[in-house]
């Protein structure tokens, strides 16, 4: 069930929703807020409803007026969303405009459940400082999303130096499983030979890449090298080139991957599915604490783009 509400305010907005909880009922373990624009709503809400499954959340969207329409009245346009248009909790959707659209913390604050973290997510366009911006100062922990940017590693390189604990990106977290899998492959090799060098490669301007390198780097103490393939998307292949042969982890389609081994009589096919946004999602709601390796590997990079500079 979705009411619009037109021209109103945060009062009334809290009113209607008490009455609406009544027919949702359960706890929640969080508050979502959503920084996004009217072309991408409906995919981030899809995204956040399907995360609630796992974690019942109000989930409370603040749309950004168009720029054209900033100079307008100060007024506020929301949708308090519930049943199974909302998910495993209840919904709000805040269309501010003029004036009232400069300050989405103030709008924000009085739909913040009172005793359970704040998780703060830009599924699309984000700040450089998340932790200073308005709807991130609210949160513990701040979700960008540098792969939906047009040049996500340049998005990462930026956001880098500003890096504050609680800040998190999902071109990280979409590499979970790739880091799994690799510190699986190399676990028995580290102990009978000695890595030389490391070979990453994939899409140009992919973040993920950017992280992996460096994770490599920090780990295994020796040169990375970036290769990139042209027309492909995300991570290709890992290279890891030791004193007993080169072991190879390679994407063989969008659900596997495939691990060879210097003789190539041992070559496995591994599921490895590519990363959804529901499940990167759910993967940081479940989180909600600092990453210490993510912060070492952003840190590694960031020193990197300065060096390069």
């Amino acid at each position: 069930m979705i009411t619009t509400l037109t021209a109103t305010s945060t009062e009334r907005i809290v009113s209607e929703l008490l009455d609406a909880e009544g027919t949702t009922g359960g706890s929640r373990v969080l508050t979502l807020l959503i920084s996004t624009n009217a072309a991408d709503l409906e995919q981030a809400l899809s995204a956040a409803h399907g995360a609630s499954l796992d974690h019942p959340s109000r989930v409370v969207a603040v749309v950004h007026p168009e720029e054209a329409s900033q100079a307008a009245a100060s007024t506020l346009d929301a949708e308090i969303r519930v049943g199974h248009d909302a998910g495993a909790g209840e919904t709000l959707v805040l269309r501010p405009h003029g004036v009232a659209a400069a300050h989405p913390d103030t709008l924000v604050v009085p739909f913040l459940l009172p005793d359970v973290p704040v998780v703060t997510w830009w599924p699309t366009t984000m700040p450089v400082h998340a932790a200073t911006d308005p709807l991130g100062r609210l949160a513990c922990t701040r979700i960008t999303n540098t792969p939906a940017q047009p040049d996500p590693a340049a998005a990462l390189d930026a956001i880098a130096p500003g890096h504050t604990p609680g800040d998190i990106d999902l071109a990280w977290t979409r590499m979970t499983l790739w880091r799994a899998i690799v510190a699986s492959t190399l676990g028995p090799v580290l102990r009978e030979h000695e890595v030389r060098h490391v070979v990453v490669a994939g899409e140009r301007a992919n973040a993920s890449l950017s992280l992996m390198l460096h994770w490599l780097r920090l780990r295994l103490g020796v040169k990375a090298t970036r290769v990139y393939v042209e027309g492909f998307s995300g991570i290709a292949k890992v290279a890891v080139h030791t004193s007993g042969g080169t072991w190879c982890i390679e994407r063989a389609d969008q659900e596997r991957v495939r691990i060879s081994t210097p003789d190539a009589t041992q070559t496995q096919v591994v599921t490895m599915p590519r990363r959804q946004p529901v499940t990167t999602l759910n993967e940081e709601l479940r989180r909600l604490s600092p990453d210490v390796v993510y912060e070492e590997v952003l840190a590694a990079l960031a020193a990197d783009h300065r060096a390069r500079r």
